[in-house]
């Protein structure tokens, strides 16, 4: 039986006090309900800045207790579907926010319709949707670090292979692995350059697996055939190398492949994408085909 989550008990921070908003088996499916990055607040273009209170941005849905997950496993997380609740995106830029920095003088807002599975940019344009999570994190014993933040724990990945068919892997570190959704997109462009990107509230469809004892470099995807490593850095060179090493960890774990040939690998085979540009640091993955390892990785 499928279980239902609303987004009723939406938040905005990780606190040890805060109680499941539900509690489910390993191997459920459950449907969760995602308000909008906004959190409902923004209902017209003119609206300005300070009339916006930024502390309620990125609400997420959660957490979600996985009974049997332990510290020590991993938590497998199959995106089924993603359904948007809003026939409109909004998207929200201003100065100093993401890399366009004073290239954009005033703060603009901007909501564009969905129609026939495009957003109508204009009459010439449509957009054809590519619904990613732009948010997924487990919970750690010592949350230091703000909520939206990315660690080996999730956070804001903001990557495009967050999809619809995708499974990402995140550690268990408490009890239940205490899982956070929320940020859905539309659609996700050039390594998301502001700190919006066609926002809209959804409803997600996911399937929660524990894998017992298993350990990997996180986070982590598995999506068409592709093996994904993510890492986050205050640079893109810093951030590019940490994604390499968990790559090169998961190559050569079965003593199969040496690591200067692990390298050449990838120097032939790989894909790199800036996944996010917009916060204080900077989300990157390195793409691999599952074909190119001697064994299936950590599973």
């Amino acid at each position: 039986m499928k279980k239902f989550v609303t987004s009723d008990r939406s938040i905005h921070k990780m606190d040890e006090s805060t109680e499941p908003v539900i509690t489910v088996k390993d191997g459920s499916v459950v449907t969760i309900k995602i308000k909008d990055h906004f959190n409902g607040q923004i209902n017209e273009e003119q609206l300005h800045y300070g009339e916006i209170d930024w502390k309620q941005f990125s609400p997420t849905t959660g957490p979600i207790y996985v009974d049997g997950a332990r510290p020590g496993d991993l938590l497998a997380i199959t995106i089924e579907k993603i359904k948007l609740a809003s026939k409109d995106v909004l998207l929200l830029n201003g100065p100093n926010i993401g890399i366009t920095g004073e290239l954009l003088p005033n703060n603009c807002i901007r909501r564009y319709k969905i129609e026939r599975n495009k957003i109508i940019y204009s009459e010439e344009i449509h957009i054809r949707l590519r619904k990613t999570i732009g948010l997924l994190k487990t919970e750690s014993n010592k949350q230091t670090t703000p909520f939206h933040m990315s660690t080996k724990y999730g956070g804001a990945l903001d990557s495009s292979d967050i999809t619809e068919g995708a499974t990402i892997f995140l550690p268990v570190e408490k009890y239940g692995a205490m899982l956070h959704i929320g940020d859905v997109r539309a659609t996700t462009g050039f390594g998301k350059i502001t700190s919006t990107s066609a926002e809209a509230p959804a409803e997600v469809t996911l399937r929660l697996q524990v894998l017992k004892n298993k350990t990997a470099p996180t986070p982590t995807i598995i999506h068409k055939n592709n093996l994904i490593c993510l890492a986050s850095d205050l640079t893109i060179e810093n951030s590019t190398k940490k994604a390499l090493q968990n790559m090169l960890t998961l190559l050569t774990e079965s003593d199969k492949i040496t690591l200067e040939d692990a390298i050449f690998l990838l120097s032939l085979q790989a894909d790199f994408e800036v996944c996010q540009l917009s916060k204080a640091n900077i989300n990157t993955s390195i793409k691999l085909s599952l074909d190119c390892f001697p064994e299936m990785p950590f599973l």
